[in-house]
């Protein structure tokens, strides 16, 4: 297919807005209440008066197709791209050759020029557009940031949603907001916790089991023996000649010691009290 790249604003550089342009002037004119595509210089029926309306839009579209379908039908010049047959007949052409459409939905085209946008998710929800977006697949989502298919031309109302490698989570659609008293909204949170604790125990399982002590020892197994050289000298020292004698600490008495030695010294203060009073 031959691409042609026009300027902005430069309509007669494109086929489709040339096609326009003949589709009006030899098929559109012909209807009750054309006006020309001139909105300075109005086509009128007398001199001060505009052209009566076809009628209301319910009415003009049958004509419309009805026009289309005849533009479909009549021979083109032999100097036009079709070589003087009608757009029908070339159709048909390539049909018998073999060529069918490869067709796509609304929604699929819109989806095919969405832009990628990255988002952090905060308690399985995520922040576009001023509003607050939600799917179960993000309650059981680990990471944080994700990947939102974002429409480029129409406000979405459900928004695709991917990991950072581009694998598809799930459809996203707008959090409602609840009011506090209503009791849907502690069931929703509540909802969400416990599937963001099933996939951290499901991801937990699926982690083996690592003895780090065994990995240590077999890393200090692994390791070459060390071999020290020799000392560079040796010093000694004269205890006689020693300035101090150094004590060492006693050991500190056992319980029953202790019991024993604070029985004794309450039975003495005992005996002094009844000398005193006796």
């Amino acid at each position: 297919m031959r691409v042609v790249n026009a300027l902005p604003y430069n309509a007669p550089a494109k086929p489709i807005e040339r096609w326009f342009g003949d589709f009006e002037s030899r098929y559109l004119s012909s209807v009750p209440g054309w006006i020309s595509g001139n909105r300075m210089n109005k086509r009128q029926e007398a001199i001060g008066r505009t052209v009566a309306p076809y009628g209301t839009f319910e009415d003009f579209v049958p004509a419309f197709f009805g026009l289309l379908k005849a533009y479909h039908s009549v021979p083109t010049g032999k100097q036009s791209g079709l070589k003087g047959l009608s757009p029908n007949a070339i159709f048909q052409q390539h049909v018998a050759k073999g060529w069918s459409a490869i067709t796509m939905c609304r929604d699929e085209v819109r989806a095919s020029v969405a832009r990628r946008v990255e988002r952090t998710v905060i308690q399985g929800a995520f922040q576009i557009r001023g509003r607050r977006w939600s799917c179960e697949e993000l309650w059981q989502y680990t990471h944080d940031k994700v990947l939102v298919c974002e429409p480029v031309y129409h406000a979405p109302a459900e928004l695709l949603v991917l990991d950072m490698k581009g694998n598809r989570l799930g459809i996203a659609t707008p959090d409602v907001a609840l009011h506090p008293l209503d009791h849907r909204g502690a069931q929703c949170t509540a909802a969400r916790a416990r599937a963001h604790r099933s996939a951290i125990v499901e991801m937990a399982r699926s982690v083996p089991k690592i003895d780090v002590a065994a990995r240590l020892i077999a890393l200090g197994q692994d390791q070459p023996e060390v071999t020290p050289n020799e000392p560079a000298g040796k010093l000694s020292f004269d205890p006689s000649r020693r300035l101090a004698r150094i004590v060492m600490p006693k050991k500190p008495l056992l319980s029953e010691e202790r019991r024993r030695e604070q029985d004794e010294r309450i039975a003495a203060q005992m005996d002094l009290v009844k000398r005193i009073v006796g």
